[in-house]
């Protein structure tokens, strides 16, 4: 468990699936099922996932994801995602989730954390700079919305 004053980064509680797939947004119930069956209890990696319960006050506000596949990325490399409930955004929830993560992964052999938000999202860049991480560049047309590219800005915390 990693904590920051009122916030913490720890396991998933078993009670706490329903409410986390809400902060997700998943609205299919396959897409719920499946998110769910990733959060049962484990001392390692679900697939290439590792979720994290964010919590402020001891109440599930967000979804912490790191990812790593060995197949795609070198050891010590994980990419950081994250959810936060739509009542705790702009409250920093994002920021100290961040900090807590960097701690979280150099407490687990990981030397290099990288994220990455769409341009549009000034926030999550706001929280990513006072984090203090690193931005990189800018990722052309990552994702398309009904056929129109999204840049994303990619940011890294390393050792």
């Amino acid at each position: 468990m990693t904590n920051s004053s009122n916030y913490s980064l720890r396991a998933y509680r078993a009670d706490e699936a329903e409410r986390a797939a809400d902060i997700r947004g998943l609205t299919a119930e396959d897409e719920r099922q499946n998110f769910k069956k990733r959060l049962e209890p484990s001392e390692g990696w679900s697939t290439h996932y590792k979720h994290l319960a964010l919590v402020k006050d001891d109440l599930l506000i967000g979804d912490v994801q790191l990812r790593h596949c060995s197949q795609t990325m070198p050891p010590g490399v994980a990419h950081f995602g994250i959810d936060v409930a739509e009542e705790f955004r702009g409250q920093g929830a994002a920021t100290k989730a961040l900090e807590m993560a960097w701690d979280w992964a150099r407490q687990n052999n990981i030397h290099r954390l990288e994220g990455s938000t769409d341009s549009s999202n000034i926030a999550m860049q706001k929280a990513f700079e006072k984090a203090g991480w690193n931005f990189e560049g800018v990722l052309k047309n990552l994702f398309l919305e009904d056929g129109i590219g999204h840049d994303y800005r990619s940011y890294a915390k390393t050792i």
